[in-house]
């Protein structure tokens, strides 16, 4: 499976770089607006939100 680049992101409170797509799958379970057009992106390693 080949990764889009554009969907990458860094969290700006600990720098770790990971998918968009990622965050959804394993951050976001649960919420129901992970699914729509949510303006959110919760970092998986350390949980921090941030609009991206």
């Amino acid at each position: 499976m080949e990764m889009k680049f554009r969907d990458i992101v860094q969290c700006p409170k600990c720098g770790f770089r990971f998918s968009k797509s990622y965050s959804r799958v394993t951050s976001c379970k649960g919420c129901p607006q992970s699914a729509g057009q949510c303006q959110f992106i919760r970092c998986p390693k350390c949980s921090h939100e941030f609009t991206g």
